[in-house]
């Protein structure tokens, strides 16, 4: 309804703040108060179609100084930017102004460093107050010289593009991290942020290798700086490990951080790391599969475990016990290793020789348990009575099979068998038929003594061979008598021992 002539503004008068004549008017230059109280003017008598070209005609400025005082205006709060392109403007009252910014003076080094910060982009930003001030805060607050600080936003601007945040979560942590590393010069600057740059270059490389294309996030980025600076991964290292994370349908950096920390944790952080942390995976995987614990996977415990083996024995020795224990577990082939270690058996050959040592003796009872038709458990005295008779005494297997058919009857098989061959083994009697011979000679010895028989003889299973030929009772008992001679000490003694 109601509306200035056009020409008011020509005659009328423009209210000026008298907070902006005492706080900010001294320390401002000659364009800068021109464009302000010009400006100020156009907001009091809105109407006219002003530009940043006709504010300088009329100012017989150039376009680029109005921007600049504009740009000044603007760093100090009393001028809020609405709009790029057209550039609209809007001017704040500087007691509201200092209720959110607090009053700073005219400063030609700031000035100065204002403008080098445009320069960085080269017209194609026009930064907002709050982003200005956000640079300036990085000079004084974290004390980074003016130098610095255009270095870092330059590095944003290339990393990051034209229209990064300055309050950004990234600018943030770029400034807090070159003043941590005491950057002082535009050269340190650079080269701390090259340093960086690395870090998101190889961040990107492991996402590549992840069959993506997408950048990395702020986090992602914080991780793959842990590995490189904090665990002295190189990248070609963390690149290696990336192949572990094939195990997974979505491999993730969270992931590949759990991987990265076993290895650290167990092999190092050096660039063979990965290789010898995959090499050990390969080893215990190998020993479960002799073991034929094909569904247990290869945790840290199985893992500690076989370190412990590595330190009693090379990897080839462990997989060989882990074949003769195959089926029973990790807990027996532990105490089997134990065994060997403790018995002095240190290298594969003696291994394999103290094997087929025990095979020749489990062999043999399985025979005896043939001839005796009941089965001859392979427990520690049976293994011990097996030994001496092959080991001690130089038996055959033949000889001790051929004399086991004496004892089928016995009631304890073993320590029968064992005072016989004792006898036998005293004697010099190494052949089934030295022992044959033996017996026959102890028969005729017998049969030349003994009463005449009365009655028909009792017949005992152990007896029924065609070659024997017992005439009675008191026969059989005098060979009987022979066979377990020096029983108690020879036999019953011995199988006590280990």
């Amino acid at each position: 309804m109601l509306s200035y002539d056009e020409r008011y503004a020509d005659f009328g008068a423009t209210a000026v703040p008298n907070r902006f004549i005492s706080e900010y008017m001294p320390g401002a230059g000659a364009d800068q108060l021109k464009v302000y109280l010009y400006g100020l003017m156009c907001c009091s008598y809105p109407g006219r179609d002003v530009t940043v070209e006709s504010m300088a005609k009329a100012l017989e400025m150039e376009p680029e100084d109005v921007r600049k005082a504009m740009r000044h205006w603007e760093f100090f709060g009393l001028v809020e930017r609405c709009s790029d392109q057209p550039p609209s403007y809007r001017f704040i009252h500087p007691v509201w102004s200092e209720q959110t910014v607090p009053f700073r003076d005219a400063d030609p080094v700031q000035e100065a460093f204002i403008e080098d910060l445009y320069a960085i982009f080269d017209g194609k930003r026009d930064l907002s107050g709050a982003d200005k001030r956000k640079a300036w805060e990085w000079v004084e607050e974290l004390r980074l010289p003016p130098e610095v600080v255009l270095i870092l936003v330059r590095h944003l601007k290339a990393t990051r593009g034209l229209n990064f945040a300055f309050s950004g979560k990234e600018a943030g942590r770029l400034s807090t991290m070159l003043a941590d590393g005491h950057a002082r010069t535009a050269e340190e600057a650079a080269e701390l942020l090259a340093r960086d740059e690395q870090v998101e270059s190889g961040a990107r490389q492991v996402i590549k290798r992840f069959n993506q294309r997408r950048q990395p996030s702020l986090d992602e980025i914080d991780l793959y700086r842990k590995w490189l600076r904090d665990w002295h991964f190189s990248p070609e290292a963390i690149l290696e490990a990336c192949a572990e994370t094939t195990k997974s349908s979505s491999p993730t950096f969270a992931y590949l951080d759990r991987i990265l920390s076993g290895i650290h944790t167990r092999a190092g952080s050096d660039d063979e790391a990965p290789n010898r942390d995959r090499q050990e995976h390969e080893k215990v995987r190998e020993i479960l599969d002799a073991l034929g614990v094909r569904s247990r996977g290869v945790d840290e415990g199985t893992r500690e475990t076989y370190r412990m083996l590595a330190g009693w024995y090379p990897h080839e020795v462990i997989l060989f016990a882990a074949q003769e224990c195959r089926g029973r577990g990790l807990d027996t082939l532990q105490a089997m290793l134990e065994s060997w270690k403790n018995r002095g058996i240190a290298t594969l050959p003696q291994a394999k020789d103290y094997v087929r040592h025990i095979h020749s003796r489990r062999s043999l009872l399985k025979q005896l348990g043939a001839v005796w038709g009941r089965s001859v458990p392979a427990g520690q005295q049976h293994m011990s009575l097996a030994d001496r008779w092959l080991g001690e005494y130089g038996m055959s297997e033949e000889l001790i099979l051929h004399v086991a058919a004496w004892a089928s009857d016995a009631s304890a098989g073993m320590p029968y068998l064992d005072g016989i061959l004792t006898r036998l083994h005293r004697d010099g009697i190494t052949t089934p038929e030295e022992a044959d011979a033996e017996r026959a000679r102890r028969q005729q010895e017998h049969a030349g003594s003994a009463k005449p028989a009365q009655g028909t003889a009792r017949t005992v299973a152990a007896q029924q061979y065609s070659q024997r030929s017992y005439q009675g009772e008191a026969e059989i008992n005098d060979l009987l008598d022979w066979l377990q001679d020096d029983h108690t000490d020879s036999g019953e003694k011995r199988q006590d021992q280990p």
